[in-house]
């Protein structure tokens, strides 16, 4: 039975599907003040602590970001140091070098499947949505990333990375030029956050519950 959308769901799907609207229009000053508004509000940091922690997020999404010349290295440095202040705000139990490679693996995952999708939509193929099997190496990406952000297993967090992982798919057909209706795309991608953030709340719940039941891995 699906769980109901709570308010903070709610609240950081609207932010983040802002910040996928920013980081593809490279809107690098909106995602800045994006990124700030979402570490205070989600993760309780002071002004300056969250001002910091989206510089840090901001630049390595800039050197990541070029189809050509991209630089992972350097976004992998800055990321580093972004998640040491993170993981301090949220209680992770993983290293800043571990989330920082979690959430580089679903960079350069999410990348290759985006342009072979593209490329095969080029070639020829409907603009349909892909099945959990094609999404699959993001979608597992996305749940070993949030079991290091939230102290829960890969498996416990299956449902909120296969989430995450179709608004990302709904995202590429924008982003790649090819959907049908982009502002009806948005508001599938907003939909989608909503029931990834839900799901891991319910995780994140049932956890504290339950507190030594599941550990990162």
């Amino acid at each position: 039975m699906s769980q109901p959308i709570t308010p903070r769901a709610d609240r950081i799907a609207r932010i983040e599907t802002e910040l996928w609207e920013a980081y593809y229009q490279r809107d690098w000053p909106r995602e800045l003040r994006l990124l700030v508004a979402m570490h205070r509000e989600f993760m309780g940091m002071s002004l300056l602590t969250a001002v910091r922690a989206s510089y840090l997020s901001g630049r390595a999404a800039i050197a990541f970001a070029p189809l050509e010349g991209s630089d992972p290295d350097k976004a992998r440095r800055y990321l580093v140091r972004y998640y040491t202040i993170v993981r301090r705000a949220l209680g992770c139990a993983a290293e800043a070098d571990d989330l920082a490679g979690r959430e580089l693996h679903y960079w350069i995952t999410h990348r290759a499947v985006a342009r072979r999708r593209r490329a095969e939509v080029l070639a020829g193929r409907p603009v349909d949505d892909p099945d959990l099997d094609e999404i699959a190496p993001v979608s597992d990406a996305f749940a070993r990333l949030h079991a290091g952000l939230f102290n829960a297993t890969p498996e416990a967090m299956g449902e909120s990375g296969i989430r995450r992982a179709q608004a990302a798919a709904v995202v590429d057909r924008i982003s790649g030029g090819y959907s049908p209706d982009v502002a009806a795309d948005w508001a599938r991608v907003e939909s989608y956050l909503r029931q990834a953030y839900q799901a891991i709340e319910t995780v994140t719940q049932a956890r504290e519950q339950t507190p030594d039941k599941e550990m990162s891995r």
